[in-house]
Formats: C-alpha cells, structure tokens, sequence
C-alpha cells in the first residue's frame, strides 16, 4: 500500500519508474495533495523534469493546481524548459497566488538569472501590469531591486 507521500517523494526526485509503479497500484493518488495542498505536478516541476511533467498531465494531473499559498507549478519553476513544458500543457502564466503574484512576479524577485524566464513569460502573455497585494507590478520589484537595465526593459 503506497501514500501520497511515497509518490511525492518519487516524482520529487524524478524517478519516474517508481512514479509508474506507485500510480499502476493506486491511480487515485493521481489527485491527492499533501497538508500544504501541494499536487504531484508541484513535485514534478521541483523535480525539473519535463518528461514526468508530460507523463502526469497525460494522467490528467492538473499543470494549474494551487497549494495553500495560491502557488501553481509555474511559480516554482526555474528553468525555461520546464516551464515552457508546463505552459504547452495548458499552465496559466497569469495565475494568481493568494498574495496576487504571478509566476512574473517570483521570476524577477528571482533576479536577473532569471531573465530567460521572465523572457519566456512574456512571451506566452505574462501580464506585465499585474498588480500583487502590495501593488507592485513585476516592474517595480525588478526596480526596487536594482535589477539590470535588460530586465527592467522586458518589464516597461
């Protein structure tokens, strides 16, 4: 008998065999989620695997699951790759967390590493002009945060 957490711990580190055996066993794990609400698809894309991504969303894991925090995959991600996998199946680049930041506005808290994310945002229909709770848009955090002249120019 597995648990939600035998599964988590799997895709969380990308094995995605154990994933295949666990969810052959017991396919209802597929929808469950931990005591912070986090899905499969949150450890999926932790995992930065965007094999397992595809494979769970074939599944029918949802690429728009909220944890307790409002944060989907999208949020978590740091690379391109995944979060262009996450994007092709259907993740909302303007999904909202409970403090109304968008996956933009966590890439440029990020810093400027994360310029081909935030690139990569925007080019699927990231809203610039999202507000969050203290209503800042992308913009202002990548100001107040003295990020280079190339980000603050994708954010204007």
């Amino acid at each position: 008998m597995y648990t939600f957490t035998n599964l988590y711990h799997a895709a969380e580190i990308g094995d995605i065999e154990e994933v295949k055996t666990i969810l052959a066993a017991q396919p209802e794990l597929l929808k469950e989620k931990d005591e912070y609400e986090f899905s499969i698809m949150h450890a999926a894309a932790l995992a930065e695997d965007p094999q397992l991504i595809t494979y769970l969303a074939g599944l029918g894991a949802d690429v728009n699951a909220q944890n307790d925090e409002g944060m989907t995959p999208l949020h978590l991600v740091l690379y391109p790759e995944v979060a262009e996998t996450l994007i092709q199946l259907g993740a909302n680049v303007n999904a909202k967390s409970i403090d109304d930041e968008t996956p933009l506005h966590i890439q440029v808290a990020e810093g400027e590493q994360q310029y081909d994310m935030v690139k990569l945002l925007l080019r699927h229909g990231a809203n610039k002009n999202a507000k969050d709770v203290n209503g800042e848009r992308p913009y202002d955090i990548a100001r107040d945060r003295e990020e280079s002249e190339e980000i603050i120019k994708l954010l204007k």
